[in-house]
């Protein structure tokens, strides 16, 4: 099940951003044929990247990275026309969860898709994200790939929760650090 679900966030999240770069290339191609050609020059990298990603995650190697995936979501918004603004808290040294990094993936995908918003924000910090969107109507579309990270965060001590409020949705994961032992006959 985690394969499959991992497997649906690379190449679902990437065959979207692909068929985004086409409609502008194609757009493009008679107007601006030079942009036109990095739009598929971008295409190409990404259907590479994807590939590996994909031998990757068959093998048991892959990791993703809140920092690349800030940076990704990012390219995407402002290729799609979309307003960013990004927080990032100073993380002291400490390595972001890697599920943050998939919550990202997931919420950008989701937004692009069902969403038409005209500005995103993404907060993020070392143990939490937030990502809110001003383009939702009444209807929401069922969370499965939200539901399933949900689940692993959980299972890793985390929590995520879905704010719909037309016409803003917001996620919001956060992981909470292990408790420390207490050695015994001392109190907290």
């Amino acid at each position: 099940m985690r394969f499959a679900g991992d497997l649906h966030d690379i190449q679902g999240h990437t065959l979207h951003v692909i068929k985004l770069k086409a409609a502008l290339a194609h757009r493009l191609v008679r107007t601006d044929p030079d942009q036109a050609v990095s739009e598929l020059e971008d295409i190409r990298q990404l259907t590479s990247h994807t590939i590996e990603e994909t031998r990757t995650l068959a093998y048991a190697r892959r990791r993703l990275n809140l920092p690349a995936e800030l940076e990704n979501a990012k390219r995407l918004c402002q290729a799609a026309g979309i307003d960013v603004t990004t927080e990032v808290a100073d993380g002291s040294g400490t390595n972001p969860h890697e599920l943050l990094a998939q919550v990202l993936r997931e919420a950008t995908t989701n937004l692009l898709r069902h969403a038409s918003p005209a500005h995103v924000t993404i907060t993020a910090g070392p143990d939490r994200l937030e990502i809110t969107n001003d383009g939702v109507s009444g209807e929401r579309a069922p969370l499965r790939g939200l539901a399933r990270l949900r689940e692993r965060l959980e299972a890793s001590g985390g929590t995520l929760s879905v704010r719909h409020a037309p016409p803003t949705f917001t996620v919001a994961a956060r992981i909470h650090p292990p408790l420390a032992s207490t050695p015994a006959g001392t109190e907290q």
